[in-house]
Parts: C-alpha cells; structure tokens; sequence
C-alpha cells in the first residue's frame, strides 16, 4: 500500500496528533488546579529555583501569584491551555511517573507564564525586572520550539521522503538498499556498528543489485539482516564487480576510508554528517525516533538529512509522528506498507514449564544476563543440545559470533538463549521462539513486555529464506508457562500503537547558551535540569532521558567541573555504562589524565589493573589446548575491560590529539574478542553456573564520588 501527501500547515506544528480527548483533558484540569498548592510548597522545587539564579524573595512571589491564577482556572482555558501546552499532563507514561511528570510540566508552566509578554506589565510590580530577565534569558538558551530550523541546508530543498514499513521479515528494506546502491551520492544510517558495517561490506563487494539494474537469475542468494522482499535476487553471497560501489564506514568508534571521492557512506545514526547533500539517504529502524535515550538520533536524521530522497525503514507505528514532523517543512511523504513474508504461528501451547521439549533451531528469549546463563546450563543440561547466547553487555561482534554458530547446522550449536538484543540486526536462522516471561525488570519493578517489544521478538522466527532443510518455512512462538500464553495471543494479534512523541536531543549551542544564562559556577545537574524543566518544545516532542542523571551529573562535578561545555557535553553522549563501578573508576582516571596532562595513554591506564591481568591469563589458557574452561566473573572482566576499548576508541574519535592510542586500542579490542569467545565456549563446563535460580540481575548499588578531584572514585 502507498500512500502520498505533501506536508503543508505551520512549521512542525503536529496538528491534533498529540491532544486527549475532552473527558481526559477534563481530568487533567482537576489534577493541575487541585495539586499546584502542594506543587509550589515542594523543597526540591524552591531548591531547583535556587539553582537557576532566582532569588528566594522573587521565588516566592512568583509562586504565589501563579498558584493562585492556576487555582482560580485562569491558565486552563482553551487558549491558555493550547497556549502553554498543559495537554502534556495527560501523557503519562510507563517509563515516567507521575509525579516527575507534574513536576516537569508545572515548571514549565510557570516559566512559559512567567515569560509570556502579556504578563510583564503586572509582573514588573511583583518581582525584580532583572530577575523577569534571567528567567527570560533562560527560557530563551534552552528554547527546542522549532527543531526543524536547526537543519537550515535539508530545509531549502523539497525533500521526497518514502517510508517502508511492516513487521519483521517484511521485505521493507529491500527497495530503500537497492536505491542506495543506484545513487550518485548516498548514506545509510542504522541503529549498530555491526549493521552499518554489514552494507558497507556489501556495497563495496557489488553484493547488492541497483534499482535499475538487471535482476538476472541467480542461486548466489544471501541470508543476512537485509529484508529481501520477494526473495528476488538482489543481495549476493559473492558480489559482482559491475555493481560494486566505493564505500566509506563512519561509526563512533571507527573509520574505514575505501577512498576519499567514495559517493557512499555507511554510518551509524549518531554520525550523520548534516551538512554534505545526498541523492539517496536510507535510515534504518526508524521507530527509534521514540527510544527515551537514543530517539533523537533518528528525530536529527529525520529532519535533518540533505537528500532528495530519504527511505525510511521501520515499523507502522512510526508514520502518524513522522507525518506530524514533517508537517511544514514542505516534503513530500509517500508511506509503502509490507506484509511479513513467513508466516507467524503461535503454538497451541506453551512447553508448560517442560524444557526437554526444546528442540533444535529453537530460540529461548530471557531478559536478563544471568537467566541466559541460568537457561543456557538448564537447556544443555537436560536435552544434550549446546546452546550459543546472545545478550546486551556482550561486544557485537561477539553476538555476531555466536548468532554464526547458531546459524551453522554443523556447529554444534543447535540452540540459541538470547536476551531482547536478538530483536535487531542479527542474522537469525530461528524456527521458534520461546519467551521465557512476558514480563521484564525496568530497573524498578517488573513490567509486561510493550506490544512493540513482544512483536518484534516474536518475529524473528521463521526468517524467510534461512531454512534450507525442506521444513517449512513458518515462524512458531510459545512461551515456557502456559498462564504466558493468552498475554502472546493478544499482543501478536492487537494492532500496532502509534508511537506517542519523538525524543530530541538539545543541542551543543543551547548546553553553551545555558551554561551563560545560568549563575556563575552552576553545577553540571544544573544545567542538565533548565533544559528538562525550562525548554519550550514541540507537543509532538520530548527531550530524551539522561540514564543514571545522578551518577552523570556528580561524575562531570567531581572530574571535569574545568571543562569546556562542550567537553562535557562530549562525556554525556559518550557510550559509558553508567552502572558499571568498575568501569567508571577507570573513566575517571582517563579523565584525570585528560585535564592535568591532555593526553591520556591506554597504557599507564590500564597495564597494572585486572582487566589486562584477567585478557593475559585467558590468552595462557587458549595456548594451553584442551577443552575451554571459563567462568562468569572472568567473562564479566573481559566485558568490562571490551567496553572501556569502546569508549576510548570513541573518545579518540573526537579528540585524536589527546586519546592518541587508537592503533593499539584497536589491536587489544580484537585480542579481547577473541578471549570473550573462548570463554563463552568454556561456559558449558563452567562451575559458576551450576545454581538453578534464573532471575533478574541484582540491583546495583549507588555509585558515590569523591568531592576532591584528584581522588579516585570511592566504592561502597
């Protein structure tokens, strides 16, 4: 199905996506006009006032006046209410409690009041007119009103934009990479290195037909990650020089330069460049526009990309918001819709707790490290089948391992136990797939899996075109436990939600804006904090979450408090896991070394610690021969040690002056690969891994800090 419009009304306007209905809206009213007296008397509030420079006399009486406006139903009119947005009281989600919603939307409220024109004259007799100014100020640097504007090149051309959507194994890609491979000029954009550099391998060996291009008969045809639509020939095991095309790989740890006049580039999302055209552009997965910390990579590329013809590849519940962003930018949008390929069959039944009916091709699906490894033992234990496994904190080209031995029939590798990281980009030959809960840990409490998240598992399986046996080619899902099963029927056969708002990120220019706006000496939470509470936005946008904002903003305090903001604008969008003690005690001492000298030598950083210790005694193991032996807290090591390679590779990328070892980072990346291989097979034998419990990782203690700088971080 297709479907064409082209944009027209205000400037990312949105139109009525985003309103509640009246009955809601009404409930709405009631909450904002009954809870604003306890609202306006919350500490944290006159804290956060504090914080952005207003002072406590000028606090208090605009409190006031606001409270008792906002109580008298003077801000919940129909104008006043479209005026300031108060809509976004009704958006509660799963993922954002009330209460931090309030909050966010109150202060909002109060500053958008607060700075509205027709407020001055009686505000000037309240409070300090060099106040009403800071506010004003503030309100101005972190202003997110018009994201649109921030992408002036993309917004004088009159773009063709084509989304191809459907569920998984639909074919949705495969049209988009053919006309990237015919293009003069083109990028490709997706989620993973791992994908980015898939297409850039392929496209540099001719192993993807152009549009255009003779679709000759072939058997040459390949299983990858690339939905081929028809199964027509247009992906090549082998390639064919008459349609290989140069190719340049941009992603945030690494560059591979085929040539400087290459007319392709592959990258990850992140590392669009906005300011070079492009014929063809292709973004892939583009329902991450909405992910809280990620989406505004996809939001950026959306809007931002210069080419005459942007594919967008992802699920339906993408089209709503990507018809409201475009809305004024005077784009043409054309929707193709796919239907999946393979069939998907649910099992009658669940395997009613029984894992001896696991049975080769099948795919256990857990969501959390120990219960891969916990099922990993069980499976092998009672049906005699070695397992491969794929979970989130293993490197990608490691997953990409294991997903090979997986897919190999002469492997030995029959069955696969993978966390939700088996839901994009890897090359899956899965007959079934089998939930192990339906329900997952999102750091608070266990929630039901999304309707999204369940359907696209679930869609790995039946893979068209990866079984070559003569078995069917039907997708099957079940679940473990049978009181599982109904939850599986409802949500692969419930329609797609629309996705309720596109994340964007704020951009160096208002963190630099508001690091001027804000006092003298404002701390880095401060800053993190104007934007959350002060920005004006879009109703069809959100500013992407910080992930552990606490650990984040105390790091960038005791660390880098003498850094340029664009320094530490750098730090919060660097790949740090953020839970990990460990590693961030080394982060820390990178840092150190970054302000005192600026330089900062893998070396010296890392030749005492235990992460080279336990890469050193791995490498003795593997030259031992014999069967691999390994255990959990090894490999936890090596993860750790392969995430800190990550981070300075990403580092050096944007300063290659100071974090100058990227040739033997990349060399000590590889060789850990390598150990984390070898260890993951040894896991079978391991005497870790004979407890019977599976369930979530514990919580992670509070990571604290050291108020002197030239301390290291002190551990609980």
């Amino acid at each position: 199905m297709t479907r064409r419009f082209r944009s027209g009304g205000s400037s990312g306007s949105g139109g009525d996506y985003s309103k509640p209905s009246t009955h809601k809206f009404s409930r709405v009213v009631e909450y904002f006009e009954s809870r604003v007296k306890s609202w306006a008397r919350s500490p944290r509030l006159h804290q956060r006032l504090d914080d952005f420079g207003i002072p406590s006399p000028d606090s208090q009486n605009l409190l006031h006046e606001f409270t008792q406006r906002v109580q008298r139903g003077e801000l919940s009119t129909p104008e006043i209410r479209e005026k300031y947005y108060l809509d976004r009281l009704s958006k509660n989600t799963a993922d954002l409690p009330i209460g931090t919603l309030a909050d966010r939307v109150y202060t909002n409220v109060l500053f958008s009041w607060a700075t509205d024109p027709a407020n001055r004259q009686f505000l000037d007799t309240i409070i300090s007119p060099s106040t009403l100014d800071s506010i004003e100020n503030l309100v101005t640097a972190v202003d997110a009103s018009y994201p649109a504007e921030n992408f002036q090149l993309a917004r004088r051309m009159r773009r063709k934009v084509i989304m191809h959507v459907g569920p998984t194994n639909s074919g949705k890609t495969y049209n988009a990479l053919r006309a990237l491979a015919a293009a003069r000029v083109g990028i490709y954009a997706g989620p993973l290195r791992l994908l980015a550099h898939e297409i850039w391998e392929r496209l540099n060996l001719g192993q993807i037909l152009p549009l255009g291009a003779e679709n000759e008969p072939t058997e040459d045809l390949v299983d990858d990650t690339i939905d081929v639509g028809d199964g027509k020939p247009a992906v090549h095991k082998n390639g064919d020089p008459r349609y290989a095309r140069l190719c340049n790989l941009i992603t945030g740890e690494e560059q591979k330069f085929v040539s400087d006049l290459a007319p392709l580039t592959s990258a990850t999302v992140e590392m669009i460049s906005f300011h070079q055209k492009y014929d063809v552009a292709v973004v892939d997965e583009v329902q991450m526009l909405a992910d809280e910390y990620r989406g505004g990579g996809w939001t950026n590329a959306i809007l931002g990309i210069a080419a005459k013809e942007l594919h967008l590849c992802g699920e339906e519940t993408a089209v709503p918001i990507v018809e409201a962003m475009l809305k004024g930018t005077g784009d043409e949008l054309i929707v193709n819709r796919y239907q999946r390929l393979a069939p998907l069959s649910i099992e009658p039944h669940s395997l009613r707790g029984d894992l001896s009916k696991i049975r080769k091709g099948d795919c256990m699906v857990t969501f959390s490290r120990k219960g891969v490894f916990g099922l990993k033992r069980k499976v092998e234990e009672v049906t005699g089948l070695r397992c491969a496994v794929v979970y989130g904190r293993l490197p990608p080209e490691v997953r990409n391992s294991q997903a090979a031995l997986f897919n190999d029939q002469d492997s030995g590798y029959d069955v696969l136990i993978g966390s939700d990281a088996i839901g994009m980009g890897l090359n899956l030959k899965i007959k079934r797939v089998i939930l192990e809960s339906v329900d997952k840990f999102d750091g608070v409490q266990e929630r039901p899996l999304s309707l999204s998240q369940t359907k696209q598992i679930a869609g790995r399986a039946g893979r068209y075109g990866a079984h070559k046996d003569g078995d069917e080619n039907v997708g099957l899902v079940a679940t473990v436990r049978e009181q599982d099963m109904p939850f599986l029927r409802r949500a692969i056969a419930a329609p797609f939600e629309p996705l309720k708002a596109a994340r964007q990120n704020p951009t160096l220019a208002s963190w630099q804006e508001a690091a001027t706006a804000l006092p003298p000496g404002a701390s880095f939470r401060t800053m993190i904090d104007v934007h959350r509470f002060c920005a004006r936005t879009n109703p069809i946008f959100e500013f992407c979450e910080i992930n552990n904002i606490d650990t984040i903003s105390e790091f960038v305090d005791t660390y880098a408090s003498d850094f340029t903001t664009a320094e530490k604008f750098t730090i919060v969008m660097a790949p740090i896991p953020w839970r990990d003690r460990r590693l961030i005690e080394v982060i820390g001492d990178f840092m150190t070394k970054y302000r005192e000298k600026f330089q900062v030598d893998l070396v010296s950083c890392l030749e005492e610690t235990m992460y080279i210790k336990a890469l050193r005694e791995t490498e003795v193991k593997m030259t031992e021969g014999g069967q691999p032996k390994s255990n959990v807290q090894a490999l936890d090591v090596l993860e750790t040690l392969h995430k800190i390679l990550v981070l300075y590779m990403w580092m050096s990328m944007r300063h290659p002056v100071a974090w100058s070892s990227h040739d033997d980072v990349s060399k000590l990346k590889a060789r850990t690969e390598v150990a984390l291989e070898w260890s993951l097979e040894g896991l079978t034998e391991a005497q870790e891994l004979m407890g019977h419990h599976v369930g979530r990782e514990p919580r992670k203690e509070k990571i604290s800090f050291s108020k002197r700088r030239d301390r290291k971080i002190v551990l609980p």
